[in-house]
């Protein structure tokens, strides 16, 4: 790597995942207005990541018509090429790539550890949906391969209350921490 190159990946250090915001989740009943209460301070995160030369990335569902987590979770939903899968249109403009994803980890069989290392990410926040299922194992996976790892309390939501404070304690005691969004921005000012 030239000297360019190497102060450019020394400078990304941070990076925002912001998971499964997609139509046939947001869109659900049981968590619609949910999403509606967690889209502000996410759009301001979003907007201080991209902005302080961190990364944005979208993971996102892109399911086979005929997968086995359906028969699992009782539902059919972002079924890859289909509306349903696609980002929610508050989000939009994306400030960064989509990182399409099979299972609930994004890292997962996908390629999203060498972005991050070839970035020198060492700062991993997670911000979208559910906490409980593709949060926390986000977060878990993250932490195994060396990641600080940020649960964004006030950006990530669930179905349940109660499963979403057990996922955040769960991800606080054991594989990072939990801050909201406020704090968050208030330490990407202070550097």
């Amino acid at each position: 790597m030239d000297r360019a190159t190497v102060a450019v990946a020394n400078a990304v250090r941070k990076a925002l995942l912001v998971i499964d915001m997609q139509n046939d989740l947001c869109r659900d009943a049981r968590r619609e207005s949910l999403v509606v209460t967690a889209l502000p301070p996410l759009s301001r995160l979003i907007e201080a990541f991209a902005s302080d030369s961190g990364i944005v990335i979208y993971p996102c569902f892109a399911l086979a018509d005929e997968d086995d987590q359906f028969d699992r979770f009782g539902d059919r939903y972002c079924i890859a090429g289909t509306p349903g899968a696609e980002i929610i249109s508050e989000l939009h403009p994306l400030r960064g790539p989509v990182l399409f994803k099979t299972k609930h980890s994004a890292f997962f069989n996908t390629n999203l550890d060498i972005q991050l290392r070839a970035a020198g990410v060492q700062d991993l926040y997670l911000a979208g949906l559910q906490t409980q299922i593709c949060i926390m194992t986000t977060a878990a996976d993250a932490s195994f391969r060396g990641y600080r790892v940020v649960a964004v309390s006030d950006c990530v939501v669930s179905t349940r209350a109660e499963a979403k404070r057990q996922a955040l304690d769960w991800i606080g005691r054991y594989v990072g921490e939990v801050m909201d969004s406020s704090s968050i921005l208030g330490r990407l000012r202070d550097g």
